[in-house]
C-alpha cells in the first residue's frame, strides 16, 4: 500500500510533548534527547506589528524551521503514526508465511 501525504504544512502541526514521547519511544535517550528536548523548551516566537514589537507568546508545536535536525524528527514522527495506522488496520500480516501479531 501507498500512501501520499501533503507534508507543506505539516511539520507545523508537530506538537513538542508527542514528538518528545515518541523520540523517546523509538529509543532515543540520554544526551541526544536532552538536546532535541533543551531545543524545544519553552520555545517562544515575536510578532512584530506596525515596527512594534508585540508580546512573545509560546510555541507547543511545529519543527524549527531552518534547523537541519526538523526534517528528521518530522520523519520519525510520521513514521510512527504510518506504522501505527498500518498496524491497526491489519492487525494480524503473514510474514514469510507465519502470522504476525502487531504489538501495541
Amino acid at each position: 500500500m501507498i500512501i501520499s501525504i501533503d507534508t507543506e504544512k505539516a511539520s507545523d502541526k508537530v506538537q513538542h510533548p508527542f514528538m518528545i514521547k515518541t523520540l523517546t519511544k523509538v529509543g532515543i535517550e540520554g544526551t541526544y534527547l536532552n538536546i532535541i528536548k533543551a531545543f524545544y523548551d519553552k520555545l517562544t516566537a515575536n510578532l512584530i506589528l506596525n515596527g512594534e514589537k508585540l508580546k512573545a507568546f509560546p510555541l507547543k508545536s511545529g519543527t524549527r524551521q531552518g534547523c537541519p535536525l526538523s526534517p528528521l524528527l518530522f520523519t520519525i514522527v510520521l513514521e510512527v503514526l504510518a506504522t501505527k495506522k498500518r498496524n491497526k488496520r491489519h492487525p494480524n500480516r503473514k510474514r514469510r508465511g507465519k502470522t504476525v501479531t502487531a504489538c501495541r
